[in-house]
C-alpha cells in the first residue's frame, strides 16, 4: 500500500504542494519517502526563506521540518536510514556539520551523500535535505 500525506509542520500551505505536483511525505509499506525540505515556509504568494544568508538558521530550521515530519508519521530521528544533503555553499555546509547535525542525529547517522549543486528554487536557499525512514 502507497499513501501520500503532506502533514501540517510549519513549512508549506498546501497549494505549494498542488501547483508543484508532489507530496511531503510518500509511506510505500515499512519505508518513507521526505521530498526535498529546504529552509522555505509559506504560501505560494508569500514564500519566505528562512535564514538568509545564514547556513546554520537554514540547516536547523530544515531538520526541525524534518523532525516534525517524522513525528507525524510516528517515527523518530532513530528511522532515517539514507538522506541526500543538496547545497549552493559546501564549505559553509561543513562549517556547521559539526555543531548543528552530530549532535541532532545522536549516534543514528544514516546513509548520507552531500551533493554541491548550482542553485535552488529560491536565489538565496542553501540547503536542501532528502531522507528515507523506515519503519521496521
Amino acid at each position: 500500500m502507497i499513501t501520500r500525506s503532506n502533514p501540517e509542520v510549519g513549512y508549506f500551505a498546501a497549494e505549494v504542494f498542488e501547483t508543484f505536483a508532489f507530496s511531503q511525505s510518500v509511506r510505500a509499506g515499512d519505508t518513507v519517502y521526505y521530498s526535498g525540505v529546504a529552509p522555505l515556509r509559506g504560501t505560494l504568494a508569500n514564500m519566505e526563506l528562512v535564514g538568509p544568508g545564514d547556513m546554520k538558521a537554514q540547516f536547523e530550521f530544515v531538520l526541525r521540518v524534518i523532525d516534525d515530519l517524522l513525528k507525524a508519521d510516528g517515527l523518530d530521528r532513530s528511522k532515517l536510514v539514507s538522506w541526500t544533503f543538496y547545497t549552493t555553499k559546501v564549505a559553509a555546509f561543513m562549517e556547521v556539520l559539526p555543531t548543528v547535525l552530530k549532535p541532532w542525529i545522536a549516534g543514528h547517522a544514516p546513509c548520507s551523500t552531500t551533493i554541491g549543486v548550482g542553485g535552488f528554487v529560491h536565489p538565496e536557499q542553501m540547503l536542501e535535505i532528502t531522507a528515507i525512514a523506515v519503519d521496521a
